[in-house]
């Protein structure tokens, strides 16, 4: 009852690996996720959002698992610390990679 899609046509593949290409040529090493270039203000909100992040989610589960075990703040403490952990050990890790990114602007 279910029909396979056809392949796409040759030229497809073929205009779509040239794209893919040359725009990883044009990026290099720094290009984002999507082969967008990282600007300093987007690598510093990436920070900020990595820091935060680790900070809501380790409180969150903690909160969470505090209300369904009854055990008071202290699974919420304990998780959040291990989330600031986790979001400081995020943010190091960008600013390593970066600072092997590029060797030419460090001060």
């Amino acid at each position: 009852m279910t029909e396979d899609k056809p392949p796409p046509p040759k030229d497809f593949e073929t205009r779509l690996r040239d794209l893919r290409k040359r725009t990883s040529q044009d990026q290099g090493d720094r290009g984002g996720p999507l082969g967008v270039p990282q600007t300093t203000f987007g690598v510093a909100l990436r920070a900020g959002v990595e820091l935060v992040a680790g900070l809501v989610v380790g409180g969150g589960i903690g909160w969470l698992l505090d209300r369904w075990l009854g055990t008071g703040p202290f699974l919420m403490v304990l998780f959040f610390f291990l989330g600031s952990g986790a979001g400081m050990l995020n943010v190091f890790r960008l600013a390593r990679r970066i600072n092997r990114l590029d060797p030419d602007d460090r001060g």
